[in-house]
């Protein structure tokens, strides 16, 4: 009835060798052979282990199949989690793509708005301190300055309109913002989850060790089959050997009892001749197997542990794997929620971006460009006011020098005019009484005088002249003095912005 045994079942094993050894010599008595008989009978009991050791296979071989369905189904999940992830994560990037691109223009356009915006202030600074020089207006007017020639309602109304439209993008950020700290915090908690997944113990060779306890499951269940089946086999012989003795039936039927649990149990049926020689050798051998029933027992109780243990293995991995698949389960639910949720990300980052392009990009390069137009308009004006102050002065001198001269011509005319009544005063005395006052009309008339003086505009243009109209010249609106550190001012502004 040899058998394997397991090393838990090595010290029994050899201590019923040192007892075999011992009685290999001693006759089977009656006695020993109904012991050996209530320990055969007894021994099988050990079938519930094996109707144990047969539920457990059932159960592992289910178990299996389902180590194979989770197994798959986990591995292609988390293969469409990963494509999901991937997904989401571009969706996000490429969010952060038009944001940063839109920042970084919005930041450059701010910055060129603040420049416009500084050089207009300077030059506008410029226009608030720069006088309107006394003598260019009326008496009693009092002090007024460049600026107080300005519209500055442009300015102010164009200021009011950037703040409105960076009001507006601020507004539009502000929503993106939020929209996107909503689309990270989801991915977070979705990374999170991942994270938490848990994960299913793997050995170094099979990525699932259920085959592989399975498989030792199942050899340990034969073996205890077989195990037994030696059980039965010793049993069996126990039978023989009390019917070919005699009393033995009796004897046995008194030890156990009359109920049987087992078909060779029958001590009634007719016996088959046995020489006496083949009964020595039977009792050889159920004297050498009665030493290792409790070896056999031992071991058929230590095969249907370790199908436990193992079990409970296959069993810890398969709830591993149902709980990947519960988690991955929920994943996917967040996914999907999530995935629902990037509709909304995407509308608010295109709504950013219409916003962008459609209202604060071009209120931007339109107010540089107006703001750039009015700093260089009143630039212009504060040099053609410097440019006046230097015309003035250049007027007045040419005035100077014209009246000079008019005065100069008025001496000369003056001159010519005494002289002539001279001459004709000569020529009258020596001619005089000679001629008479009817030969000529004019021979007695005085000289004409000239006269230089300043001619109106408007009278100018319109061709009249003072003999014509017997009147005087009106006289033109004089040209202002202007110091001279004022027109050296001037001429300074004029050369510095030429």
């Amino acid at each position: 009835m040899a058998s394997p045994q397991s090393p838990a079942s090595s010290t029994s094993s050899a201590a019923s060798r040192r007892s075999f050894d011992q009685d290999q010599d001693r006759p089977q008595t009656l006695e020993h052979l109904v012991n050996h008989f209530v320990a055969s009978k007894r021994s099988l009991n050990t079938q519930t282990v094996l109707w144990r050791a047969n539920e457990l296979v059932n159960t592992a071989r289910e178990l299996l199949e389902e180590n194979a369905v989770l197994a798959a189904k986990n591995a292609s999940i988390r293969n469409i989690v990963e494509q999901q992830v991937d997904g989401l994560e571009a969706v996000r990037r490429g969010i952060d793509v038009v944001e940063a691109e839109v920042e970084t223009e919005f930041k450059q356009l701010l910055h060129d708005v603040d420049t416009s915006f500084s050089g207009l202030n300077s030059t506008l600074a410029v226009l608030r301190e720069t006088p309107i020089e006394a003598v260019l207006q009326p008496p009693g007017t009092p002090q007024k300055h460049l600026y107080d020639f300005i519209d500055s309602t442009a300015v102010s109304n164009l200021e009011g309109t950037l703040r409105a439209c960076i009001d507006r993008y601020n507004e539009a950020r502000a929503t993106l913002d939020d929209s996107t700290d909503a689309f990270d915090t989801s991915l977070d908690n979705l990374h999170s989850s991942i994270t938490n997944i848990p994960v299913t113990p793997l050995t170094t060779d099979d990525p699932s060790p259920i085959p592989s306890l399975y498989h030792d499951l199942e050899g340990h269940a034969k073996e205890a089959a077989q195990a037994f089946q030696s059980l039965v086999q010793h049993y069996d012989l126990c039978v023989t050997a009390l019917r070919h003795t005699e009393g033995g039936s009796a004897a046995a039927t008194q030890a156990t009892g009359d109920a049987p649990v087992h078909s060779g149990d029958d001590f009634s049926a007719p016996l088959e001749p046995m020489s006496e020689d083949e009964r020595q050798e039977m009792l050889h051998v159920l004297r050498k197997d009665a030493h290792e029933v409790e070896d056999v027992v031992t071991e058929i109780r230590e095969r249907g542990a370790e199908m436990n243990f193992l079990l409970e293995q296959i069993e810890s991995h398969i709830n591993h794997l149902r709980n990947e698949a519960n988690a991955l389960s929920r994943v996917l639910q967040m996914i999907s929620h999530i995935t629902g949720e990037v509709k909304g990300h995407i509308a608010t980052s295109r709504s950013f971006h219409a916003s962008w392009l459609d209202d604060t990009r071009p209120n931007l390069l339109t107010g540089i460009e107006e703001w750039e137009n009015q700093r260089e308009f009143y630039e212009r004006f504060d040099l053609a006011y410097a440019e006046l102050l230097v015309e003035i002065s250049s007027r007045r001198r040419r005035h100077e020098k014209a009246k000079r001269k008019a005065e100069e011509a008025q001496k000369e005319l003056d001159r010519l005019h005494v002289e002539d009544e001279r001459a004709r005063e000569q020529f009258a005395l020596a001619q005089g009484d000679f001629l008479p006052l009817d030969i000529w009309p004019g021979l007695r008339d005085p000289p004409r005088q000239y006269e230089v003086r300043a001619v109106s505009q408007q009278r100018e243009e319109e061709g009249l002249h003072d003999e014509e109209e017997g009147g005087d010249a009106v006289g033109v609106q004089s040209i202002p003095q202007l110091g001279r550190n004022v027109v050296e001012r001037a001429l300074t502004r004029v050369k510095r912005r030429m």
